[in-house]
Order: C-alpha cells, then sequence, then structure tokens
C-alpha cells in the first residue's frame, strides 16, 4: 500500500500577518482582571462588606502592580531600551496606555468608595483615623 504524500496547507507568510495582533499586552491585561474586581465592588448585589473587600483587594493589586510592573516599564524607558512587547507596543507606549486605563480605574475606585462610606456609615461602621 502506498502512503499519500501530506502536502502542507498554504498559509500567509509572516510578513503579511500582523503578528502582534495575536498577542494580549501583559500589563493592560492585567488592569483588565483589576477591572474585573473592581466591578465587584460597585456590584451592589454584593453584600456590603464583601464590597469592601473587593475594593480593598483592588487597591492593593493596583499598588503592586505599579511597584513591580510599571516600575520595570520605567527603567526601560529610561534605558531607552528598543524592546518590544509580544503585541507590538515599546516600553513608553504601553506606559502611555496605562495611564489611561489607570485613570479611569482610580476615578471608578474613588466614585465606589465614596459609595460604600456612606453606606458603612448607614450600617454603623466608621472608618477612622489612627489618632
Amino acid at each position: 500500500m502506498a502512503r499519500a504524500e501530506i502536502q502542507p496547507e498554504e498559509t500567509e507568510s509572516e510578513e503579511t500577518v500582523d503578528v502582534s495582533s495575536r498577542y494580549l499586552n501583559r500589563e493592560l491585561s492585567r488592569l483588565d482582571f483589576m477591572q474585573r474586581v473592581l466591578a465587584l465592588a460597585a456590584d451592589r448585589s454584593q453584600p456590603l462588606l464583601e464590597r469592601v473587600r473587593f475594593l480593598a483587594i483592588f487597591t492593593h493589586h493596583l499598588d503592586e502592580f505599579f511597584q513591580i510592573r510599571v516600575a520595570g516599564l520605567k527603567e526601560q524607558a529610561a534605558a531607552e531600551l528598543a524592546a518590544v512587547s509580544p503585541d507590538g507596543l515599546g516600553p513608553r507606549e504601553q506606559l502611555s496606555a496605562i495611564r489611561a486605563r489607570v485613570h479611569d480605574l482610580t476615578a471608578d475606585a474613588s466614585a465606589i468608595m465614596r459609595d460604600l462610606r456612606g453606606k458603612l456609615g448607614t450600617a454603623g461602621i466608621r472608618i477612622v483615623d489612627w489618632d
């Protein structure tokens, strides 16, 4: 019995396909995750203290994001590295995109906190200073 010769499928060359469109940006994807956590904090069907907890998780992750990931991108930008992420963005482009996204996220988080503070007060829970 003769073996059938398998012909490779014709594919587009790497030059004609924008490979970067196949990848998600690692840093922006992390912000997408944080946005989903923030959405849980905004969800009024969640119990009050769970909403507070989701807001705390959001702020913790945002702090860590800046301490590690944004700091690394700033070092890359300062060193003027020509490296790009798999999605095709350089360090400065990523920092610009992060800034815009974080601006919106923190505005949303502040609005959620104002709402939660009022509801916590009504429930007899006060947020006080150390003094």
